[in-house]
């Protein structure tokens, strides 16, 4: 079985695949080393350990050099957070596309915070591709509608998410969502499997199984909370003068 398929059938089991996102080689190789099924990229993760803001800030060509190292060094599937493609240009996307199959990738994200009409024609240019070319990627299509505060944005997402479907992808990647209730809606209203970050208020993998939530990722968490507690060791080594904790 390829790793597409194996990524793709890890959305359709009985539990949630729960994804851990990487943002270089070492990183990517203790989420493996850990027993995760998959390992995802965080955009926002590798440009900032790069020196780069998140939003494409940060050159394809470099993204794409830090896939390739952590595809060739780890084992299982891996998904590529691509924002929202690096570039308007349908072209150039289907060639950004191409790399990232060619590395090996299994998925990719793909986000709609320039608009629904944009994204569309984006994803349709992707899947008309794909069938073009006979190939296959995972795409987890990412709505922003919460973080950039739309009205309805519960309504807004559940109609995206149809025509997201329609268009050719395979997941709904929901951010910025906080509570139980407006997870159950979406997922009764919309077939793609339902990706969601696993923020404070909906931490627990087993009741986001339960609303039937299929993908449960970390987006630059994980990257946060390491180097939070490296600022934490390297500070108290200052104040204590003292090398012993990293003992």
């Amino acid at each position: 079985m390829n790793q597409y398929q194996t990524f793709y059938d890890l959305h359709h089991q009985a539990q949630p695949l729960l994804i851990a996102n990487a943002w270089n080689v070492k990183s990517a190789q203790i989420i493996e080393k850990a027993g995760f099924s998959a390992i995802a990229t965080s955009s926002g993760a590798i440009a900032s350990s790069l020196g780069y803001n998140d939003g494409e800030q940060i050159p394809f060509e470099e993204l794409l050099y830090i896939v390739k190292r952590i595809k060739a060094n780890t084992n299982i599937p891996l998904t590529v957070d691509l924002e929202r493609g690096y570039t308007n240009d349908l072209e150039m996307l289907h060639s950004h596309i191409q790399q990232i199959i060619d590395i090996g990738a299994a998925g990719i994200n793909l986000e709609d915070n320039q608009g629904e009409d944009i994204f569309l024609e984006k994803l349709k240019s992707i899947t008309g591709y794909l069938t073009q070319t006979n190939q296959k990627l995972f795409i987890n299509a990412r709505t922003d509608v919460f973080v950039q505060k739309l009205d309805n944005p519960v309504e807004i997402a559940i109609n995206r998410g149809k025509l997201y479907k329609d268009a050719g992808a395979d997941g709904l990647f929901v951010i910025g969502l906080k509570d139980a209730e407006t997870v159950k809606k979406i997922v009764s209203a919309v077939e793609l499997p339902l990706n969601v970050v696993g923020v404070s208020t909906l931490s627990s993998v087993d009741e986001l199984a339960d609303f039937g939530v299929k993908r449960i990722s970390m987006a630059g968490m994980l990257y946060g909370a390491g180097y939070g507690k490296i600022d934490e060791l390297v500070s108290s080594i200052k104040k204590e003068n003292s090398l012993s904790q990293l003992y």
